[in-house]
């Protein structure tokens, strides 16, 4: 039996099996990202024109193409980012820091249409649709233009001012747009004249460039604050992301330490109060090694469960000393190097599972003692479904829309990725299955199915990896 006719039952039992366990799931917290995106599609000729009108800034980012800036605080800083990301195919985000470039960016590119974004409201769109029971999800400031990017569901709600969960669309208050994350799409094939290089994107993939001033210092709002401990016991799971709108150093003398230090103390709190919570941290892109360091020193140690892809997962072992470990995943991406850095992190970190997502595969290493290896595999190919056929009609939809996603073919390369970690774990079951052990922990392997034309990536990861830690 072909590997493609093997994972094509294992892909349609879990999707099957898994709709019912999202019923019995109590409920899902989603914070601390809520934010307004604007879509832009990468146009040649608009950068190039730009690059042609100011000499000084083509000359500029021409010096600098393959670095990757920390931040955005210039022009020439947004668009030096732009084209290492698609030249590397590699997702990629930065956050604005000053307003003059904000508006720069506005007047020479605005955007094509706007959308939810942050981490925490594509995850509440995109879980809104499945029969889930209750879905809160944290927005700060829920305007009325952020309130209308929320799907209207009736299992989605948000935290109003007397402690009580209502839907977004009539808790807002106030109008206005005061955050907006720009997300830049390219198709593979792309190309770019910058001076005299090509730069052209391996594959397609995004770039994000994030002005978020109000939330800048991840502070959470006190009416969340207070009265999330009342209703924490009604939820089951808690996913907790936005740590990458952090700044090094702010204006006022304060560094980042100053406000994740309050967010990790939050948490451990909650988790002490209620210990049946299993909490999810999900990675973004972050360009500074103190505060991912940070992260891996106070958040990790709180919470259960950590989702992140190969370019993060190489950054943290890299602040960690382990930058041929990083180098190798960076440049031959080998399931033996994706694996032993995946290992590295779980045991510097103690999480008891761990998924990474990339195009092709989802890999999870998990505790014994968390759940069945064919439990957490199942959570990840019903992820894999969602993200398939999200990627094909740009929405998590109906459930005849979401079996559509079992029609798309498995991605390249999956029986090549299955013997490489079969031959690893010294299991040659493991490519039927996707299901092996190692030192006390699953080894789960899932090959993933790939739309060649998605019509929609941004906010991919945080469907796959919400969607498979809550039934994982």
């Amino acid at each position: 039996m072909s590997i493609q006719i093997i994972w094509d039952n294992l892909y349609e039992k879990a999707v099957h099996n898994n709709r019912a366990n999202l019923e019995s799931v109590p409920g899902v917290a989603l914070g601390f990202h809520s934010t307004i995106d604007g879509l832009k599609r990468v146009v040649p000729g608009e950068i190039e024109k730009i690059l042609a009108d100011d000499p000084a800034l083509a000359k500029e980012v021409t010096s600098r193409l393959g670095t990757v800036p920390a931040e955005i605080r210039t022009p020439a800083d947004l668009l030096v980012g732009l084209l290492n990301s698609l030249q590397n195919g590699k997702a990629l985000q930065l956050m604005i820091r000053e307003e003059t470039t904000y508006k720069w960016i506005m007047e020479h590119l605005g955007y094509d249409n706007i959308r939810m974004g942050g981490t925490s409201g594509n995850m509440a769109n995109s879980l809104a649709p499945l029969p889930l029971p209750k879905i809160l999800v944290y927005a700060n400031p829920l305007t009325k233009e952020q309130a209308e990017l929320f799907v209207e569901a009736d299992n989605l709600f948000v935290l109003n001012r007397r402690g009580e969960l209502e839907s977004p669309q009539s808790a807002w208050q106030g109008e206005g747009i005061y955050a907006i994350h720009w997300i830049f799409e390219y198709p593979q094939g792309l190309k770019i004249n910058v001076g005299d290089t090509v730069i052209e994107a391996p594959r397609a993939n995004r770039y994000i460039a994030a002005w978020n001033p109000i939330n800048n210092k991840l502070q959470i709002e006190e009416n969340f604050m207070k009265h999330l401990p009342a209703i924490a016991d009604d939820f089951s799971h808690f996913i907790v992301s936005g740590f990458h709108i952090l700044s090094e150093k702010y204006p006022d003398g304060t560094t980042w330490q100053a406000y994740l230090k309050p967010v990790a103390r939050f948490l451990r709190e909650t988790k002490k109060a209620h210990p049946d919570l299993r909490f999810h941290y999900e990675f973004a892109s972050i360009a500074s090694s103190s505060i991912r360091k940070g992260i891996v020193d106070h958040i990790l140690p709180t919470v259960d469960s950590l989702g992140l892809n190969e370019v993060e997962l190489a950054a943290v072992l890299r602040d960690q000393g382990e930058a041929k470990l990083a180098a190798d995943i960076e440049k031959h991406n080998s399931m033996a190097a994706v694996l032993r850095g995946l290992e590295r992190l779980a045991d510097r970190t103690g999480l008891r599972r761990i998924q990474l997502h990339d195009l092709g595969y989802y890999l999870t290493l998990v505790d014994s003692e968390y759940t069945t290896g064919e439990k957490c595999r199942d959570g990840m190919l019903f992820g894999a479904t969602l993200a398939a056929s999200r990627s094909t009609i740009g929405k998590v939809g109906t459930w005849e829309e979401i079996l559509q996603g079992l029609d798309v073919p498995l991605a390249k390369g999956a029986e090549e990725r299955l013997e490489a970690l079969a031959e690893e774990l010294d299991c040659k079951e493991f490519i039927n299955t996707g299901v092996g052990t190692k030192n006390g922990r699953y080894i789960v392997f899932v090959p993933t199915k790939v739309v060649e034309k998605p019509v929609l990536t941004v906010g991919l990861g945080d469907l796959i990896s919400s969607s498979a830690f809550i039934l994982g």
